[in-house]
């Protein structure tokens, strides 16, 4: 056989027992063995070190220090060591899969906008169009959305990166891959937990070295000083040979990994291990990472969850806006009337009102000093920045009671957005509506209005060959089949043209009996309950509206008496109540705060509150809370009122 065929063969099994090869000009297996790599030569009959380190380009000396028992001429079969290049470096062992080897995408929710996903993933607007070009034409819940290409750059200018999870991921592994901390990865995505980490999720990895801990420490190195040779004799093991050389058994095999059986008069390498004591920088691991329980006791402490055996006490600031205005007054008087209602119910309640107008030093000293469970804003402008900021230093959340606007909490994860935004409200209400009259013609009545949000969001979803318009004087009998389905969505708000429609459907529905026909109106409409409820029955009106109070309900009646007992008189009327807005939240947060000993992620949906309904969902693990509950009012041709929730939640 050729010579170099033979050789060939002979580094192909080395490799095949245990050995690793280069990629490099050095044909040789490699070993790694005590956080080193070293190349391995097996000596041929009439070598020597001097001859082998001239066919390889190495030093000498370090060939003759590494190699001091292996004297020429060498013994065929003998093993000789010379450091290699770090296989790792050189690229030889693979990588830590990389959060931009693979695509990142985002599956649309109802009421997401092309501007809010890229809010969330902090990419330019035009990069999602331009990867996604259809998306210029609008997007819908449920279709993907590509974020980024694999292989494209991840890192925002924190040093943070999204990663998408993989089957068998967890969160421990996935925080040793990155470099940082379970505690620090959970902090960074506060929707996330042992039990909820799946794969397909995406999740925001900060910057490497994030909660690692370092400190300076004199520790123990081993590492290899030389290389004995030893001859095999008859009955010696693995165990005998390491115990009579000082070193263990796993050293000696992983010195020599092509041994698989020790042989008479056979060759292995029996390392010196030289054992020294440096200064050398340690990482400081939490322990419970690793231990039983330990990630649930990480998570209770990321989040401030007290234990079960502490006394805890829901600490609730209320800043306001304009303490003397009507709407504040009027929400406080509210939520007071909440906490005494609580008096008897075992709950550990401490309040604060914060006058939100004081300088905004003032106002983060306040709270400094209280240290609240949660915060409720009464402004119903944008959050001020500044409250944004102690939200998430804090790790604190912060209740936005009345602004429909701000988009703060796309962003940061400690704001918690009670009122639905208005694309959320829109096609939450749109989907209900064609979920049970998508078979019915739908007819807009009245001047088009092209800041009707609703009216758009049905056009949408319905099929267009059902879709006609009409004037209001156009609503009369003869443009009605007598077995017809009909649905209709009128524009008008004002109460006079309001109530000529209102007067024309009912026309309508008096002569054509058999024809089947309702009315949508704009969630205006609402305000027009009192004055216009009957000829609401009689049309058979449906209202949307994030506010409802059934003032039959006994809800609605023990919030009143509580609130005239408690302040001897009625609430001032408005539209939202603000009185039950406060009497909604204080019943519903305290409880719930109470009930989960803090943790915000575990709050229950709501239950009997007399205005709204919340039943929280973050937007993403790094992201805040949206309370996607409203309500579809139907004033019924019997008189009656149902108050149907839409919980839509994607």
């Amino acid at each position: 056989m050729n010579r170099y065929i033979k050789s060939f063969l002979a580094v192909a099994l080395l490799a095949g027992a245990g050995f690793s090869l280069r990629a490099d000009n050095v044909k040789l297996p490699v070993v790694e063995l005590l956080g080193n790599t070293y190349y391995v030569y097996k000596a041929k009959k009439g070598d020597s070190l001097f001859g082998i380190a001239r066919t390889y380009g190495w030093d000498d000396k370090t060939l003759q220090k590494l190699n001091p028992s292996a004297v020429s001429p060498l013994q065929k079969g003998m093993k000789i060591y010379y450091p290699a290049p770090d296989q790792r470096a050189q690229g030889a062992v693979a990588p830590p899969v990389s959060a931009n080897d693979t695509e990142l995408r985002h599956t649309v929710k109802r009421g997401e906008t092309v501007y809010a996903i890229s809010n969330m993933y902090g990419v330019p607007v035009d990069r999602i169009y331009a990867l996604n070009p259809d998306s210029r034409n609008g997007i819908k819940a449920g279709e993907t959305l590509l974020v980024r290409k694999a292989g494209a750059a991840s890192k925002a200018k924190d040093g943070s990166q999204f990663y998408t999870v993989r089957k068998g991921d967890t969160l421990y592994g996935v925080a040793r891959e990155y470099g940082v901390s379970v505690a620090a990865l959970m902090k960074s995505n506060p929707g996330v937990d042992e039990n909820n980490f799946q794969e397909g999720a995406n999740i925001r990895i900060p910057a490497r070295g994030a909660g690692i801990e370092k400190t300076r420490q004199v520790v123990e190195v081993s590492g290899l000083d030389s290389m004995d040779i030893h001859k095999v004799s008859k009955k010696e093991t693995w165990g005998s040979i390491a115990s009579a050389n000082g070193v263990s058994v796993e050293t000696l095999r992983e010195a020599n990994p092509d041994v698989a059986e020790l042989k008479n008069k056979e060759y292995i390498a029996v390392p010196r291990v030289e054992t020294v004591k440096e200064e050398q920088e340690v990482e400081t691991v939490d322990p419970r990472e690793t231990a039983p329980g330990g990630i649930a006791e990480i998570y209770q402490d990321v989040h401030k969850v007290a234990g079960d055996e502490e006394e805890y006490t829901v600490r609730v600031a209320v800043v306001t806006e304009n303490a003397a205005a009507n709407r504040d007054i009027e929400f406080l008087r509210g939520f007071l009337t909440g906490i005494d209602r609580q008096k008897n119910s075992g709950h550990r309640i401490a309040f604060k009102v914060i006058d939100g107008s004081a300088s905004s030093e003032s106002v983060i000293t306040a709270l400094d000093e209280f240290k609240p469970s949660a915060v409720f804003l009464t402004a119903d402008g944008d959050i001020p920045s500044y409250i944004g900021e102690y939200a998430m230093v804090s790790q604190t959340p912060v209740i936005n009671t009345f602004d429909v606007k701000s988009s703060l909490y796309e962003t940061n994860p400690y704001i918690i957005q009670l009122l639905t935004p208005s694309t959320l409200f829109n096609e939450n209400i749109a989907a209900y509506v064609h979920d049970r009259y998508a078979n019915r013609t739908l007819i807009f009545v009245g001047e088009e209005d092209k800041n009707d949000l609703l009216a758009e969001s049905l056009r949408k979803v319905w099929d267009s060959s059902k879709v006609k318009t009409s004037p209001v004087a156009g609503i009369t009998p003869d443009h009605f089949a007598e077995d017809g389905k009909y649905l209709i969505y009128g524009y008008p708000v004002k109460k006079a043209e309001v109530t000529e429609l209102l007067d024309n459907v009912i026309a309508v529905r008096e002569q054509r009996p058999m024809a089947d026909i309702s009315f949508l109106g704009r969630p205006n409409l609402i305000v027009f309950e009192e004055s216009l409820e009957s000829k609401f029955h009689h049309a058979d009106v449906m209202i949307p509206s994030r506010f409802y109070i059934d003032r039959e309900s006994s809800a609605y009646k023990t919030f009143l008496q509580d609130f005239k007992t408690l302040f001897n008189r009625a609430p001032v009327k408005s539209l939202p109540l603000y009185a039950a807005v406060g009497y909604d939240t204080s019943t519903y947060f305290i409880p719930a705060l109470s009930g989960s000993r803090g943790d915000v992620n575990k709050l229950n949906p709501s239950r009997g509150t007399v205005q709204s309904d919340y039943d929280l969902v973050r937007t993403s693990n790094w992201g805040g809370f949206l309370n996607p509950p409203v309500f579809m009012v139907r004033f019924t041709p019997f008189d009656t009122i149902e108050k149907n929730v839409i919980d839509y939640v994607d």
